[in-house]
């Protein structure tokens, strides 16, 4: 089955143009041809079949038909990252997506040990599209620049992994609507007390200090499971 990412306008008027990297990856690498089925998403959890009309060297149309399945998990889960490299970070915007994450919230807090620049989250975004497509998830997950943790809207229903926690991540993971992971040096002492404050639970995923990176991928692997 062939996934592309299309702007939700071009769905609803039956006929999308595919143009440029698009045309180049599924004319040229994967070499569809007319008659071929392609699956459109619109990034924000709805799907449509479509078939293609017309290919030409540069450009092909491909027409609108029937509601198609979404492959979305049933729940819906946010992830708040601490800024990490460009290449850890566009690690886990490619695996979070293939997840089904609904949205990734960086910021910066005490021990993050860097920022990322416009051209990062751009490549991000381009990540995010690639792996949507790979997996066959109908939801593009919204990426947002980094901002103070104090800023980052971390509330109830949120659970903050945390190595010192007294409670396992299992025993709330099936309640968990956000996932928040600190830098490798951990939150501080600070930190944990203002985002309790905020109604945000503390949780351990065991005896291992896992990096950023895995942490959240094996936490949001187990909330989107629903397991309780």
């Amino acid at each position: 089955m062939i996934h592309l990412l299309a702007e939700a306008g071009d769905l609803a008027r039956g006929t999308i143009e595919v143009e440029g990297a698009d045309h180049r990856h599924l004319f040229r690498a994967r070499r569809l041809k007319v008659g071929d089925r392609v699956r459109l998403v619109d990034g924000r959890g709805s799907a449509r079949w479509s078939v293609v009309d017309q290919v030409t060297a540069r450009r092909a149309v491909l027409r609108v038909e029937g509601v198609a399945p979404v492959f979305e998990p049933a729940r819906s889960v946010s992830l708040f990252a601490s800024a990490l490299r460009p290449e850890r970070a566009a690690w886990l915007v490619e695996k979070a997506t293939e997840l089904g994450l609904r949205e990734l919230r960086w910021f910066v807090s005490e021990r993050t040990s860097r920022s990322l620049a416009a051209r990062a989250l751009e490549r991000q975004r381009r990540v995010a599209k690639s792996a949507l497509e790979q997996s066959g998830g109908s939801w593009l997950p919204e990426i947002a620049a980094p901002v103070p943790l104090e800023e980052a809207a971390i509330g109830a229903g949120s659970v903050a992994l945390h190595p010192g926690a007294a409670t396992p991540f299992m025993a709330v993971a099936g309640s968990a609507e956000a996932i928040v992971v600190g830098p490798e040096g951990g939150f501080s002492e600070r930190e944990i007390e203002e985002l309790a404050a905020r109604g945000a639970v503390t949780a351990h995923l065991g005896p291992r200090v896992l990096r950023t990176e895995t942490a959240a991928i094996a936490a949001l692997a187990v909330a989107l499971s629903g397991t309780p």
